[in-house]
């Protein structure tokens, strides 16, 4: 006998409404179902970029992964404000350290950046523009209040992908890695 396999639409929202943990049912035109659905897409980007990187990158694989799950933790602040944060100043610190690692790993440009150089770096700078979208739109819904520290994360996580980009565009410091 087969098991009964779960739904995968309920079609509960099929009236413009959704669900978030703890809120109830929201309108989907929500600023919060807004912001996360521009997390998810950065964060889906960052995918798309981590499965490029593989076989390129074993580090920056590793970076893309704590990134993506920094940004579940984000959307959980995002999902259920009224609950403990979900990020903090170790997520700061996080990002931080990831900021300074690629840094000293890579060699800047002086100019202006076209994206394109290579596939890996498009990646990322589309995943670095869509986190940026997405750090408006918490500012906007008034995250910088409530979830300071996810802000933050937001605003470094897209100076880790624009220097992570250059890096894989080929602005490698031979001396550091």
């Amino acid at each position: 006998m087969s098991e009964k396999k779960p739904p995968v639409s309920t079609r509960k929202g099929d009236d413009g409404t959704t669900t978030l943990m703890g809120s109830g049912r929201i309108g989907k035109d929500d600023p919060r179902v807004d912001v996360l659905g521009d997390l998810d897409e950065a964060t889906s980007f960052i995918g798309l970029a981590r499965s490029e990187s593989l076989g390129l990158n074993q580090d920056l694989a590793a970076t893309l992964l704590e990134l993506q799950r920094l940004l579940y933790r984000i959307m959980g602040d995002v999902a259920m404000p009224q609950e403990d944060n979900f990020t903090g100043p170790e997520d700061v610190k996080l990002v931080d350290g990831a900021l300074e690692n690629w840094r000293g790993r890579t060699d800047l440009p002086t100019e202006f950046v076209i994206p394109g150089e290579t596939k890996l770096g498009a990646m990322l700078d589309v995943a670095r523009s869509v986190s940026r979208r997405a750090e408006r739109k918490l500012v906007a819904a008034g995250y910088a209040t409530a979830h300071p520290d996810a802000v933050r994360c937001v605003n470094r996580l897209s100076d880790v992908l624009y220097i992570a980009a250059r890096n894989a565009d080929g602005g490698l410091t031979l001396s550091k890695g």
